[in-house]
C-alpha cells in the first residue's frame, strides 16, 4: 500500500471515529410579522437514526438551546419546528471547528382563506398498454400571499382529483422544500382534499394510478379545482389518440417517443372529459420503453447541482433517503446520479486541494457521500 493510501486511509479513521459535542441554538422567526417567533414543539432529528426525534422542547418562544450536543464527523441533522399544527423544518449540519452552533427556522402564521395563489400543471401523461392506462400528472402550487401566510385548513385545504375508477393508487406525494413525502385524499363535500400545508413558495403534488382499458377505448372524467392557463398531455404510444372539448394536437416528441396535446384556458370548477382510442403498448414493448415510460423533470438542475455548496446537496439528498422506501424507483436512480455527479466533483477538488483543513473538510463529505450512497443501494 502507498504511503498516500496509508494516509489516505489514517485520516478516514479518524474522521469516522471523531466525535465532538457543542450546543445547537435554534432562533425561531416570524416570516409573516417578521418578528421573533413561536413553536409548540421544537425538535431534534439525528437523521442517521432514522426520523426519531433524540430531543424536543415545547412552548418556544424566541430560541431555544439543545445542549451538549454530541455529533461524529458525518452527522446530520434536522431541525423541526411546530407552529399551529403546521411543521416547518431546516438541515443542520454540525462543523467540527465550532463549539456552538445556530440555526434559524422561519414560522409563519396560517389561514383558511386561499389568496394569491397560482397552480399550474407541469405535465399530465397517459400511457397505454393492451389492459390499462397509467396516468401520472404533477400539480405546482405557488403561494405568493403579501404577507405571507400558511394555507391551512382541516381536513385539508388543497383539492386533488383522483378517479374513483382507478384500479390502483401507486403513488401520491407532497413536496414542500426539498422532502417529497406520501400523503393521502380525504373525501369531503366539496371533493378530495390532501391534509398538507402550502406555505410561502413553491409546492409540488406528484400522483400516478392505474385505469382501466379494454385495449381500444375509454374515457377519463378530470376534475379541475384551480384556473389553470395552458397545459400539456403526453401519451404514449404517440399515436394514441385523445380528444375532449379545448384539446389539440401540437406535435410529437420523437426522441422521448411522446404524442404532445395542449388545452388553453380551463376553468376551476370544470370535468375534462378525454376520450382515449388506440391500440396500447404490448407487455414487450413496454418493457423496450421502461426507460421513458414517465418523463419527469430533475428536481435539481446541473446549474442548480453545481451552484449549491456540498454540504446542502448531502442534506437535500439525506432528507430524500428518508422517503426514498416509499418513492419510485425512477427517484432512487435520481438520488444515486446526483450522489455519483457529487463524489465525481469532490474527488476532484479532493486531488487538487493542499494539505489542510479544506482537505480534510473534503474527504469528511466524501466518507458522509459514500455512506450514504451504501445505505440507498
Amino acid at each position: 500500500m502507498s504511503k498516500f493510501s496509508l494516509k489516505h486511509l489514517f485520516l478516514l479513521l479518524v474522521m469516522t471515529t471523531a466525535v465532538f459535542a457543542g450546543d445547537l441554538r435554534v432562533d425561531l422567526v416570524n416570516g409573516t410579522t417578521n418578528t421573533s417567533g413561536q413553536a409548540e414543539n421544537v425538535a431534534l432529528i439525528d437523521l442517521s437514526t432514522g426520523m426519531v426525534p433524540v430531543a424536543s422542547v415545547s412552548n418556544i418562544s424566541g430560541s431555544t438551546t439543545f445542549s451538549d450536543l454530541k455529533a461524529g464527523a458525518q452527522s446530520q441533522y434536522l431541525v423541526q419546528a411546530e407552529y399551529k399544527g403546521v411543521s416547518y423544518s431546516g438541515m443542520f449540519v454540525p462543523n467540527a471547528n465550532e463549539a456552538d452552533w445556530s440555526i434559524s427556522i422561519t414560522v409563519y402564521e396560517t389561514s383558511a382563506k386561499v389568496t394569491d395563489l397560482h397552480v399550474s400543471v407541469p405535465y399530465f401523461a397517459i400511457y397505454a398498454s393492451t389492459d390499462k392506462l397509467y396516468i401520472q400528472k404533477r400539480l405546482v402550487l405557488e403561494n405568493h400571499s403579501n404577507p405571507p401566510m400558511t394555507f391551512s385548513d382541516s381536513p385539508g385545504i388543497v383539492n386533488v382529483h383522483v378517479p374513483d375508477e382507478n384500479i390502483e393508487l401507486e403513488s401520491l406525494t407532497f413536496k414542500s422544500g426539498a422532502m417529497p413525502l406520501r400523503t393521502q385524499t380525504i373525501s369531503t363535500e366539496t371533493g378530495q382534499v390532501i391534509p398538507n400545508a402550502v406555505k410561502p413558495g413553491t409546492s409540488e403534488i406528484d400522483m400516478s394510478y392505474y385505469m382501466p382499458y379494454d385495449g381500444n377505448r375509454s374515457s377519463i372524467s378530470e376534475k379541475v379545482y384551480y384556473d389553470i392557463d395552458h397545459f400539456h398531455v403526453y401519451v404514449m404510444p404517440p399515436d394514441l389518440n385523445i380528444s375532449g372539448s379545448g384539446l389539440s394536437r401540437e406535435g410529437t416528441d420523437t426522441e422521448n417517443g411522446w404524442g404532445i396535446y395542449a388545452i388553453d384556458q380551463v376553468k376551476a370548477g370544470s370535468t375534462l372529459d378525454i376520450q382515449v382510442s388506440g391500440v396500447g403498448i404490448s407487455e414487450a414493448q413496454a418493457q423496450q420503453h421502461s426507460n421513458a415510460k414517465i418523463v419527469v423533470e430533475h428536481r435539481i438542475s446541473n446549474g442548480t447541482k453545481l451552484g449549491i455548496s456540498t454540504i446542502l446537496i448531502l442534506g437535500i439528498l439525506i432528507a430524500l433517503f428518508i422517503s426514498i422506501t416509499q418513492q419510485s424507483k425512477d427517484l432512487k436512480q435520481e438520488s444515486i446520479d446526483m450522489l455519483n455527479e457529487q463524489k465525481t466533483i469532490l474527488l476532484t477538488k479532493y486531488s487538487k486541494v493542499e494539505e489542510g483543513s479544506k482537505r480534510e473538510t473534503i474527504l469528511n463529505q466524501l466518507y458522509s457521500l459514500y455512506k450514504t450512497l451504501d445505505r440507498i443501494k
